[in-house]
């Protein structure tokens, strides 16, 4: 809610202003009739009679009112933030008590040293303490919610259900949470010799109920981003910042993730390899793969156009930043993320084939393609050869490799 002052100039006498005082509260936005505006707001007309005791004088310039205004607003504001700094005591120490009575501090500390902290865990295990540590916070929401002892929970199995429905949380995300749930809920009864059965993962109707309340929940969120193309790319050069330009370029021409590229910057997770025909191969390890050899876990790209040329100098410069996604859809248009570059990247799509299905890929398919190439065509042709050969470069040649 604020005060804010609006211009008349079409009136003949002073004041050439009025003090208008807007709210975006829910209960005043309800009676407005329906609106298609993304922050629908109501405004009231200040009277006249009430600008003297707000500080507002008819002989003032519509700039003078305009800093009054500004400096009620700021006052305003710093009252409701002094309100709202004296009750969070009270709401923390409710909300300790209601925790401790479920989650003994004792106890989750304990538990929290043995399965979400790294102090149980071996150093050679890759570990992400930080979504562990989400993961688990979100799970105490869960158990704070629930009525009932650990011990008692798989006599409230729908609770659990209803709890992931109503916050609309996705499938992949509720299994983790129930995991954590459960590993406590173990922990704790062993701890207080009480019987435990953990709740099992929901199917048949319960799980439609939680996808379809997923779903419902992203249908009006574009989830998918949309494709930044190259051409766009080159348009929006002068537009922005070497490093980031070059990060957006990467992932047009490499068809790489976000943390992909961002890992670039380790020069033990790439490499480039050059063979005897004169072909190169940007070999991309893939930390998000845990479950294959780490042989099987570098991404090949072969260096097949001079654009990717360039990319490999940007790399070796290790002159790449990450830009903002607000940045992105400033310049790209409002459906672009941080996946832009990779969606648009159609001419190594077939790369997909082996990272779905790595234990088809081999050192040797890959050598057998690059000997198999015609020497006599060009090693990094022109876009314009690449649309109009007929079929000769296909868009990367890895049509040759799958058939």
């Amino acid at each position: 809610m604020s005060y804010y002052v609006k211009a008349l100039s079409w009136k003949n006498e002073e004041p050439k202003w009025k003090v208008q005082f807007v709210s975006y509260k829910k209960d005043h936005i309800r009676t407005l009739e329906s609106s298609k505006v993304k922050k629908p707001k109501k405004t009231w007309d200040v009277e006249k009679d009430r600008w003297r005791a707000l500080g507002f004088y008819k002989s003032m310039t519509i700039g003078d009112a305009r800093e009054r205004a500004k400096q009620i607003n700021a006052q305003n504001q710093t009252k409701a933030q002094e309100g709202r700094i004296k009750l969070e005591p009270n709401k923390q120490k409710d909300f300790q008590e209601r925790f401790i009575s479920k989650l003994p501090e004792e106890f989750v500390s304990e538990f929290e040293k043995r399965f979400v902290t790294k102090t149980f865990l071996s150093k050679d295990r890759n570990y992400d303490g930080n979504r562990f540590l989400r993961l688990w916070k979100a799970a105490q929401k869960l158990i704070l919610a629930i009525e009932g002892e650990p011990s008692e929970w798989y006599f409230n199995l729908y609770d659990f259900y209803d709890y992931f429905t109503d916050r609309q949380l996705s499938v992949r995300y509720m299994n983790e949470i129930l995991k954590f749930a459960n590993l406590w809920g173990f922990f704790i009864c062993k701890k207080m010799g009480q019987p435990f059965l953990q709740v099992p993962r929901p199917g048949g109707y319960e799980k439609r109920r939680i996808i379809e309340a997923y779903f419902e929940k992203t249908r009006t969120h574009n989830k998918v981003s949309g494709p930044i193309s190259e051409e766009a790319l080159k348009h929006k050069k002068n537009d922005l910042r070497e490093d980031l330009y070059n990060w957006i370029y990467l992932t047009v021409w490499f068809g790489l993730r976000p943390k992909e590229v961002d890992n670039l910057h380790d020069e033990n997770l790439w490499r480039v390899e050059s063979f005897f025909n004169g072909r190169k191969v940007l070999w991309v390890y893939q930390t998000k793969v845990i479950a294959l050899p780490e042989e099987d876990r570098w991404k090949p790209i072969p260096i097949l156009y001079q654009e990717q040329e360039h990319g490999i100098k940007i790399l070796e410069a290790n002159n790449f930043t990450r830009p903002l996604v607000k940045s992105l859809r400033f310049h790209f248009g409002k459906t672009v993320s941080l996946y832009g570059g990779r969606k648009a990247f159609t001419g190594l799509n077939e790369l997909e084939y082996w990272e779905k299905r790595p234990e088809n890929f081999s050192r040797e398919i890959l050598i057998r393609y690059l000997h198999g190439l015609d020497e006599n065509r060009d090693v990094n042709p022109e876009m314009s050869v690449r649309e109009s050969d007929s079929g000769k470069y296909w868009q990367t040649g890895f049509k040759w490799v799958l058939s």
